[in-house]
């Protein structure tokens, strides 16, 4: 029996991106993407979601807002944060009993603070970078949830999975083998992706805008490349998930920014 129950999207936020500018060669207009937040429903550990969106609490520090905005075409209002949309369909934030988080950029965490009870799942990486709170990392201090948020790192994978030729580590989130981590690190210092063995499906994060650099073999630009933490391992990312879905077309990418999202 499925151990996923149900996978959903919501839309907390948008971003612009010009693709013209973003990859070589490719004429292409401006896209305006989601900020996409995953809610799921495990039959063992409950509702849980996968990152938090955008929220009120990436405008409490000016300065990092500013900067935040200055370097990404961001939108959203406060109907578009996770507790808003869950309220709306008669769902308590509180039901929400586990956040994994790819990784520790505003958009990911923004919502953190606006669930009252959960626990927060990642790579130890990715919980190391919430816990010094550093700025510098592109974390906004301001959107971190309180220490005495339980966090879980998830544990080495010491089963058989085909994605050890692809990826150095693979974690187990649950220890059941529903969930497997990858690291995806390039874009952020540290970024995990979740992959859904019952559904083929990838949670890839910002490995890569949206399927369109996959799918197409776009070249980024320097634009493109000046923007992510680490650009080698960005490059090195994107091109191992070109290999994946070359030779596992049935796997479904999706990511931060996907537009078109299988739900269930």
């Amino acid at each position: 029996m499925d151990k996923i129950i149900s996978f959903k999207r919501y839309i907390c936020g948008y971003e612009t991106f010009d693709f013209s500018e973003l990859y070589r060669q490719y004429d292409a207009k401006k896209k305006k993407l989601p900020v996409n937040v995953f809610l799921t429903e495990h039959k063992k550990y409950g509702t849980i979601l996968i990152n938090t969106g955008c929220s009120r609490f990436l405008k409490h520090n000016p300065v990092s807002f500013a900067k935040l905005i200055s370097t990404h075409n961001i939108s959203f209002t406060d109907r578009d944060t996770i507790d808003q949309q869950l309220l709306s369909e008669k769902l308590d934030p509180m039901v929400i009993k586990k956040v994994l988080l790819t990784h520790c950029d505003p958009e990911c965490c923004g919502g953190l603070k606006l669930l009252p009870n959960y626990e927060l799942i990642s790579s130890a990486q990715v919980l190391a970078l919430v816990w010094l709170s550093d700025p510098s990392d592109g974390v906004m201090p301001s959107t971190l949830p309180s220490g005495d948020i339980p966090k879980s790192a998830a544990g080495i994978f010491k089963g058989k999975s085909f994605l050890s030729s692809y990826f150095k580590w693979i974690f187990d989130v649950f220890g059941d083998e529903s969930i497997l981590a990858v690291d995806l690190t390039g874009h952020a210092k540290a970024m995990t992706g979740f992959y859904f063995t019952e559904k083929n499906w990838l949670i890839a994060a910002d490995a890569s805008i949206d399927e369109t650099a996959v799918t197409e073999n776009l070249i980024p630009s320097d634009k493109l490349l000046k923007q992510q933490f680490y650009p080698d391992d960005y490059l090195s990312v994107l091109i191992t998930l070109r290999r994946l879905k070359r030779e596992h077309p049935e796997i479904r990418m999706i990511f931060s920014h996907s537009e078109y999202v299988p739900e269930i």
